[in-house]
């Protein structure tokens, strides 16, 4: 991804042909697929890339969009939403300085559901290091103090640094730095599946109690907001309590 998505040169670990279907099913869940199919064209010299003609066929072959879906994001603290939508309304959902933070806000809100994307991930990163529009830096850290989302801005940040070479200077909107709580978010990112990242609503069953369509699915979301709550806490609470209501509502009356 380094070298697909920055143009990165890097040396292919040697990898069994069950590490690179493994990667291959990675690269799926996380939406990542065609820039490491870039970074397999840019690597094709090294020696260690030893991957076969189907599997290499079936990276090139991807067509997920590279391109980051525009849709407008919103807070389920209702507090925080309202100041959310405030600076819409100020600034213009089009505003490079607005977009950034909603790149941001986005990123949190499935960090608290899903996990850490690293298809959101890469496209934060490639909108910092090629954007020619004038971000107002000092303004964008003003609305994440107020948002109180500042240490999970910084872990987004330090995520950059980790997985793709950024160095703290390219990342402007939070003082950002690599430590072993950096290290452990790395560690999660491939414990996610696609069946714990959608399979975790509620179905009303033969008896009268509610029971979960898959229990180990729901058990994840449950420690991944409690895991992340100390990041930001104003909304990974809210968060739950929306998604558990969310799923509730699947119950027939």
């Amino acid at each position: 991804m380094r070298s697909g998505a920055f143009g990165k040169q890097e040396t292919i670990e040697p990898m069994s042909e069950w590490k690179w279907n493994r990667l291959y099913k990675v690269s799926q869940i996380h939406g990542v697929t065609p820039w490491i199919a870039d970074g397999i064209e840019k690597c094709s010299d090294d020696f260690f890339l030893q991957i076969t003609p189907v599997l290499r066929h079936q990276f090139e072959q991807d067509t997920t969009n590279r391109t980051e879906k525009r849709e407008h994001q919103e807070l389920t603290n209702p507090l925080l939403n309202h100041l959310l939508q405030q600076w819409a309304e100020e600034s213009g959902k089009d505003d490079p300085t607005y977009r950034l933070l909603q790149s941001i806000v986005a990123i949190a809100r499935n960090i608290l559901t899903e996990g850490i994307s690293l298809r959101q991930l890469i496209l934060l990163g490639m909108y910092l290091r090629n954007t020619k529009d004038a971000i107002e830096y000092e303004v964008l850290r003003v609305w994440i103090g107020k948002l109180r989302m500042e240490r999970m801005a910084q872990l987004e940040g330090s995520l950059l640094m980790e997985l793709f070479g950024f160095t703290a200077d390219e990342i402007h909107f939070t003082e950002a730095r690599i430590d072993k709580h950096t290290r452990q978010a790395v560690c999660d990112i491939f414990l996610l599946t696609e069946k714990k990242a959608a399979n975790w609503y509620f179905t009303q069953g033969k008896s009268i109690f509610v029971k979960s369509s898959d229990s180990d699915a729901m058990m994840w979301h449950v420690k991944q907001s409690a895991k992340y709550l100390p990041y930001y806490p104003s909304e990974a609470v809210t968060n739950f309590i929306a998604n558990f209501a969310h799923s509730l509502s699947h119950i027939e009356e």
